[in-house]
C-alpha cells in the first residue's frame, strides 16, 4: 500500500553516507500558500464549468498538481456521485494469513484490512462526505490527509505529516443506528451506519481540529483535511528525491483491525460511499487510472534465504526498542546505525535531514512535533527493533501482555481494556536489495499469544529445523517460524484509544516523548525503552533473548520470566 522509496537505505549501504540535508524551510510559507490557493481556484473553476457542461470531464494537465506520480496515476476525470463506481476510488489490501511463498510488501500488519483512496483532489472549501457501515472488527478509523499547513511537508505520500483521524468510538451513528465500538455497545447491532465530513482547508491541522492533538479524540463527525499537499524540497531534487514537482493530491486511509472471524477479512461491510460537495452545491469526485499503483501493492515475493548471521552490535544484546516518530526518520535512523554512525553529530545530522525533508522535528510547533506521521495509524504506538538469527540459534521475546477486548470470536459487547490491539510483526530488513520493499515475514497478534496466569508470554522465533523440542503450546510457549530471511526488523504495534483502552504504561508520546525515546532525540535516554532491560514499561517491556536451540531446551519457563536477559 505504501510506496517507500528504497533510495535512503540503498544509498546508505552502497555509498556509505547520507544525502545532503535540505535547507528548512525550502520556500517561504507565503509563497507556498499563494501557489496552493491558485491550484485550488483553478480546480474549483474547472469543476463549476464542468457542471455547466462547458468543459470535458477529462481534467487537463494544467489543472493537476505539478508533482504527482504521473507513472502510477493517469487519465484524471470528473464523475458525479450517482455515476461513481467505488472500485474506481478504493484500493483494498485485505487482512490475510502470511504465506512464505507469497509475501506482501509495504510493511503491512496482516491482521488489518486497509482501504486507501489514493487520489483525493478537491479545492479548499469543498466538503468530503464518507458514508458506510461500522465494520465487525476490533478497531476502525478514518484518516484523511491533513489541512494544508505549508510549514510541514508530505513527500510522495509516505514521508512527513500525518493524517487527521476520526476514531471509531467518536463517530456519531446515523439516527436510529448504533455505534458498536462504544463500551457496552451491542457489537452485533444490525443498524450500524455512519456519515462523516471533512472540509478541505488551508491552515494548521492542530488548530482546526481539536482531535489532531493528544489524545486524538474529538466530538462530532466533522474534521478538516486537505486534498492539496506540498511535498517539500525533495519534490524538486532529482538526486535524492523524485524531482517531479512540489505539489501532490491527498488521500484517505481506512483501517479495519482484527475482523471478527465470522466477518474475516473485511469486517462484513461494503466499500464506503465517498464524494465531494462545493460550498455552492456542486457534487463530484475525481478518479484516475491507478493500475500502476495497484500493481505495486499486489506484487508479492517469496521468503528470501539471506542474512544468515548473528546479530550485529547495533541490533545485539544491549539494544531494546526505539519509538517511531516518522517513517522517514526511522529509515534514516536505521541506516545511520547500520553504518555505525552513532555519535552526537550523526544524530544531529539525522534530525536535520528529517526536518529538511519533512518539516518535522521534536521542537517544531504542533502538529509537526506530534507522534502521528504519514501513513501511520494515529492510535498506534510504533516501537521498532531488529535482529539477525543464525542457523542453529533462536530468538526469544518475553514480557507481559496488556489486557485487550477479545472480540474475534464474536463478542456480544465492546469492553474496556488496557489497550485496543497489540501485535508484533517482522519485515525483511535488507529491503533496499529486495524487489518488493517492506516484505512481511512473521506476525503474531494479542489473542494468538499463549499467556500464563499473570499474562506473561514467551515467544520463540526460529527456522523450522531449529525449533526447540520444548517450544510448544503445551509448555505455554508461542513458536513462530522465522523462515530463511536471517535479518528482520520488528515493528511492535500497541494500539490505544484514551481513556477506555489505555493505562499508565501506554507507550504514547506523553509517556515516551520524542526527545527522549527516539534514537536521534536531543535528550535520548536509552534507559526508558532503548535498552534491553525493563525501563518505563516495566514488565510490559518486551525483552530480547538470543541463544542456541540446545540452550533453550535446557531452560524452563521460570528462568525465562525472571526479567534477566539470556544472550549467547
Amino acid at each position: 500500500m505504501k510506496n517507500y522509496l528504497p533510495l535512503i537505505g540503498a544509498f546508505l549501504i552502497l555509498v556509505g553516507c547520507l544525502p545532503k540535508t535540505p535547507h528548512y524551510p525550502f520556500r517561504a510559507q507565503e509563497t507556498l500558500n499563494t501557489e496552493a490557493k491558485e491550484i485550488s481556484n483553478n480546480l474549483e473553476s474547472y469543476i463549476k464549468k464542468w457542471h455547466k457542461g462547458e468543459v470535458s470531464s477529462n481534467i487537463p494537465q494544467e489543472i493537476l498538481p505539478m508533482g504527482y506520480d504521473n507513472k502510477r496515476y493517469k487519465n484524471f476525470r470528473l464523475v458525479k456521485p450517482e455515476e461513481l463506481h467505488l472500485d474506481d476510488v478504493w484500493v483494498k489490501r485485505s487482512a490475510h494469513k502470511i504465506n512464505f511463498d507469497s509475501l506482501y510488501g509495504s510493511f503491512p500488519d496482516p491482521n488489518c484490512t486497509y482501504l486507501l483512496a489514493p487520489v483525493l483532489y478537491a479545492p479548499f472549501g469543498a466538503q468530503l462526505k464518507i458514508k458506510g457501515e461500522f465494520p465487525h472488527c476490533r478497531f476502525f478509523d478514518i484518516q484523511v490527509s491533513p489541512a494544508l499547513d505549508t510549514k510541514e511537508y508530505r513527500y510522495d505520500k509516505w514521508a512527513g505529516k500525518g493524517e487527521v483521524a476520526i476514531v471509531d468510538v467518536d463517530i456519531e451513528p446515523l439516527e436510529g443506528h448504533i455505534n458498536p465500538f462504544r463500551v457496552g455497545a451491542n457489537r452485533e447491532a444490525e443498524n450500524r451506519s455512519y456519515e462523516v465530513t471533512y472540509e478541505m482547508a488551508l491552515g494548521n491541522p492542530s488548530k482546526l481540529n481539536k482531535a489532531h492533538n493528544p489524545p486524538y479524540r474529538g466530538k462530532g463527525n466533522k474534521r478538516y483535511g486537505s486534498a492539496i499537499q506540498v511535498q517539500g524540497p525533495w519534490g524538486l531534487d532529482t538526486k535524492s528525491g523524485h524531482g517531479r514537482g512540489v505539489w501532490d493530491f491527498g488521500d484517505v486511509w481506512i483501517r479495519y483491525y482484527a475482523s471478527d472471524d465470522k466477518y474475516f477479512p473485511d469486517g462484513g461491510v461494503d466499500l464506503p460511499e465517498i464524494y465531494f460537495e462545493l460550498p455552492t452545491g456542486e457534487q463530484f469526485f475525481i478518479i484516475s487510472d491507478f493500475q500502476g499503483f495497484i500493481q505495486l501493492g499486489e506484487t508479492t515475493m517469496a521468503n528470501r534465504s539471506i542474512g544468515n548471521r548473528n546479530p550485529s552490535p547495533y541490533n545485539g544484546k544491549e539494544k531494546g526498542w526505539d519509538k517511531q516518530y516518522g517513517i522517514f526518520l526511522q529509515i534514516a535512523t536505521g541506516g545511520s546505525m547500520a553504518l555505525y554512525k552513532e555519535k552526537q553529530e550523526d544524530k544531529e545530522y539525522v534530525r536535520k535531514l528529517d526536518l529538511g525533508v519533512t518539516g518535522r522535528g521534536e521542537n517544531q510547533p504542533f502538529p509537526a512535533s506530534l507522534e502521528p506521521h504519514a501513513t501511520g495509524c494515529n492510535y498506534i504506538g510504533y516501537l521498532t527493533s531488529g535482529v539477525s538469527i543464525k542457523k542453529g540459534k533462536v530468538f526469544v521475546l518475553t514480557g507481559k501482555l496488556p489486557t485487550f477486548p477479545d472480540t474475534r470470536d464474536g463478542a456480544k459487547i465492546m469492553e474496556a481494556a488496557q489497550c485496543r490491539y497489540w501485535s508484533m510483526t517482522t519485515y525483511d530488513a535488507d529491503f533496499p536489495f529486495s524487489k518488493v520493499k517492506g516484505l512481511e515475514n512473521t506476525s503474531v497478534m494479542d489473542d494468538e499469544i499463549i499467556l500464563d496466569e499473570n499474562r506473561n508470554y514467551i515467544i520463540v522465533y526460529s527456522r523450522k529445523e531449529d525449533r526447540p523440542s520444548n517450544a510448544i503450546a503445551e509448555n505455554g510457549i508461542t513458536w513462530i517460524d522465522w523462515g530463511n530471511t536471517g535479518t528482520q526488523a520488528f515493528t511492535w504495534r500497541w494500539m490505544s484509544v484514551y481513556p477506555d483502552w489505555s493505562f499508565d504504561f501506554t507507550p504514547n508520546e506523553e509517556n515516551l516523548p520524542w526527545a527522549k525515546t527516539t534514537w536521534s532525540g536531543t535528550k535520548y535516554d536509552p534507559s526508558i525503552i532503548g535498552n534491553n532491560a525493563r525501563g518505563f514499561l516495566e514488565e510490559y517491556h518486551s525483552l530480547r533473548h538470543y541463544m542456541t536451540k540446545e540452550k533453550f531446551e535446557e531452560l524452563n519457563n521460570a528462568q525465562l520470566k525472571t526479567g534477566k536477559v539470556i544472550w549467547e
